[in-house]
């Protein structure tokens, strides 16, 4: 069974060989891992044997991009997406936000246009992440040959792009963009339901280059540690109207849909049900959520993705053990359960270590005899 099939044989509730498995690294984990013996010039995935391939949808302003400061330590840049800010080098953490684009609705009615299909006239979809500055995109072509070439790996294809929220507040500012749920919600909606046009339509044009993915990957942070970052009442009537047209749009074309919140977003579970998401990711263990707990309440409703804790990956590795065996003991069962970590893996966990939690997910995720 090769990785694709095994990750749609899950997503199905049927049990493959074993479970799935992908993580996420932040930068100077990666550089620590390379000087403990992970190999440089090979691919982690290729390394870890992991299941998903990711892809990227630019669905961003296509503002100019400049570098405005470049010292040893930072970067401050103007990003595509609409806003300037501050980046440590070879450093995890967020970013420092010191501008954004889009201040009010005289601004978005200026700059709604670039959020066009064909705006710059290349491909919105690359193999290179969003996150990245300065990155030249492909023609159409070229990513429809690049996308050809990555189905021979017979990896699940997992297309990553920003949710309506997520998309709005950072080119709108985080703060104004809560305050404004409040003061101005027509206007978060309006810019939300223009980002849903905008993915919507960058998939059709995609259809057109036969680059068609298993899955859309919504990277649609709504929790903080102790909750909702925002009421219910503020998600069911301004964001979760995006959230079921992409779900609606979705479901026709057989795309399977994966979205990523950190935090506790418990409260919002049942709505995202409703919005038509199927697969949630990445169950922060510090947030309080349990993967035992969701699986038992949700049973066939969702696909659970991740759950692991970073924090137990760099302890005693009887702790992790316990961590991964219980977890997949429950979660595993009747299919439906994806390994991922809680959050991307830091810097404070060992490559020895990591190498053990493979082995444990190697060992408590097989579905074998």
């Amino acid at each position: 069974m090769n990785s694709r099939e095994r990750i749609k044989t899950l997503l199905a509730f049927r049990e493959p060989d074993r479970i799935g498995k992908t993580d996420a690294y932040w930068e100077d984990t990666l550089a620590r891992w390379h000087e403990e013996g992970l190999p440089r010039e090979v691919d982690v995935r290729d390394y870890f044997a992991l299941d998903i391939e990711p892809i990227f949808l630019d669905a961003s302003l296509r503002m100019p991009e400049k570098l405005l400061e470049d010292t040893a330590e930072y970067t401050v840049r103007e990003d595509k997406l609409g806003y300037t800010a501050k980046q440590w080098k070879g450093k995890s953490g967020a970013l420092g936000y010191l501008v954004h684009a889009v201040t009010c609705r005289e601004d978005w009615d200026r700059l709604k246009g670039r959020l066009a299909v064909d705006f710059g006239g290349t491909s919105r979809i690359h193999t290179v992440s969003y996150f990245e500055p300065f990155v030249r995109y492909p023609t159409w072509a070229e990513m429809g040959a690049a996308f050809r070439a990555l189905l021979a790996k017979e990896r699940y294809l997992l297309l990553h792009v920003y949710g309506p929220w997520e998309a709005t507040w950072r080119k709108h500012g985080f703060d104004r963009a809560l305050m404004n749920l409040v003061l101005e919600p027509e206007l978060i909606a309006e810019m939300c339901e223009a980002h849903v046009d905008l993915v919507i339509g960058t998939l059709e044009r995609a259809r057109e280059e036969g680059i068609v993915p298993d899955g859309l990957f919504l990277v649609e942070d709504l929790g903080m540690s102790t909750g909702p970052m925002f009421s219910p009442r503020a998600y069911d009537r301004i964001v979760f109207p995006a959230h079921q047209r992409l779900g609606d749009y979705l479901h026709r074309r057989g795309i399977t849909y994966f979205v990523h919140s950190d935090g506790d977003i418990r409260a919002l579970i049942p709505r995202l049900i409703d919005a038509g998401v199927q697969v949630l990711q990445p169950l922060e263990a510090r947030s309080r959520l349990d993967v035992r707990e969701l699986k038992a309440q949700y049973g066939r409703d969702l696909v659970f993705f991740g759950n692991i804790d970073v924090g137990k990956m760099a302890v005693s590795r009887a702790e992790l053990e316990e961590e991964v065996r219980s977890k997949l003991e429950v979660a595993m069962r009747g299919g439906g359960y994806i390994y991922h970590s809680d959050h991307s893996v830091p810097p404070t966990v060992s490559f020895e270590n990591y190498l053990f939690l493979m082995d444990l997910l190697n060992r408590y995720g097989s579905y074998g005899p």
